[in-house]
């Protein structure tokens, strides 16, 4: 096997990891097979032998290859990972309906669990699963690519298929530097939401290996969500909570949970200057035990919004008239401007100060309600805002 000679007898286990993360490159249909018989039930392996059958133009072999791999896939509980070999198997051939129902009925049979595709794709129906596979774009990065950088418009919202990220949020000055989070397959990643709005990365994200990804754009899902709402609500009930190493049984690590819990916020500026002080009103974004995303209020921010950034606010967490959390203590780490500049809306970034132990317990009792009680909540949200 010409590929691997120049490695000195390594076991067969590591060829075929260095094999799947492209460390190792076979180019010929002869070299493959000998491993498929080693390891007939390698899912990732058929992958590869699929993907280098489809280049070599050879469609029939390629597709039962993509075949066998989706099944596998399946078998193992890898539901994304499925998905994307029966989207590569059906650009060859288009499927019966007979056949795209059976796949259906085995995505939802096999691909219970927790990790964030297999929620998704599990809970479709199967004109929902079949729309979105349509228009899932594939994207294949090389280590230290960048995806997006925090600050630019989110358009995208992504699944990893494979390799490993990294989310770094922005520096802030006189800060400590921002740990980068690890983000790897089965992670859901992107803040589109809500669609209807204009919105910002909050964080920089990076390839540090070799990475597979599916995306779908912001105004493609738009349009998808106006006719099956029950995908939008279930990418953004994965992407909207960010759980935390040690509590889920994926293998993405996360520094911190992030909620879009809808609440009143109050902000309180003083000025270094003057000592006087200024109150702006909004409601939160986005929110984290590191941070919080709030769009302000109009009737507050008639003044230069600019003014804001790099100041050190104090904020209160309200529930109508009850404070729920008060004195959290940051700086505003960005500011964005959108909608029309007779109407605009403005939205800031604050990351908060290192907190007392109460207010941090208190805090993320507030963001770690449960599901059922942040559904709720959003349902009441949803009826307040459009009446």
């Amino acid at each position: 096997m010409n590929g691997i000679e120049p490695h000195a007898n390594p076991d067969q286990e590591s060829i075929i990891e260095q094999i799947i993360n492209d460390q190792i490159d076979i180019h010929s249909v002869e070299e493959f097979e000998p491993l498929l018989e080693v390891f007939p039930d390698n899912p990732a392996l058929y992958r590869k032998f699929a993907d280098l059958l489809a280049g070599r133009k050879r469609a029939d072999a390629a597709l039962l290859a993509y075949h066998k791999a989706a099944t596998l896939y399946l078998d193992a509980g890898m539901v994304l990972q499925s998905i994307v070999a029966k989207i590569l198997e059906w650009s060859i051939i288009k499927p019966s309906h007979r056949e795209g129902h059976d796949f259906h009925s085995m995505v939802r049979r096999k691909g219970g669990g927790d990790m964030p595709s297999q929620v998704l794709f599990s809970q479709l129906n199967y004109e929902e699963m079949v729309t979105l596979m349509l228009r899932l774009t594939r994207v294949r990065l090389s280590t230290d690519e960048t995806v997006y950088d925090a600050g630019q418009e989110s358009t995208d919202i992504y699944l990893i298929v494979s390799g490993e990220l990294t989310e770094t949020l922005p520096q802030i000055e006189g800060a400590e530097p921002a740990t980068a989070i690890t983000l790897a397959e089965n992670d859901i990643f992107g803040d589109i939401f809500p669609l209807e709005e204009e919105s910002l990365c909050l964080a920089s994200v990076v390839a540090t290996s070799a990475v597979e990804l599916v995306k779908i754009s912001k105004p493609v899902l738009k349009a998808t969500c106006y006719r099956y709402p029950r995908i939008r609500e279930l990418l953004e009930r994965l992407s909207r909570i960010r759980t935390p190493q040690g509590s889920r049984a994926w293998q993405t690590v996360r520094r911190s949970c992030r909620y879009c819990l809808p609440a009143d916020i109050r902000i309180e500026f003083t000025s270094d200057d003057t000592g006087n002080k200024r109150v702006v009103n909004g409601t939160t974004r986005d929110l984290s035990t590191g941070g919080i995303c709030v769009v302000l209020k109009n009737d507050t921010t008639r003044s230069d919004i600019d003014a804001l950034l790099k100041q050190k606010p104090t904020l209160t967490i309200l529930e109508g008239n009850r404070t729920v959390i008060d004195g959290l203590t940051g700086n505003v780490a960005w500011r964005k401007t959108i909608g029309r500049m007779t109407r605009p809306t403005h939205i800031v970034g604050i990351a908060f100060d290192p907190m007392a132990e109460e207010t941090a317990i208190a805090l993320n009792a507030f963001c770690t309600i449960s599901n059922d009680e942040q559904d709720m909540i959003w349902n009441l949200w949803d009826h307040l805002v459009r009446h």
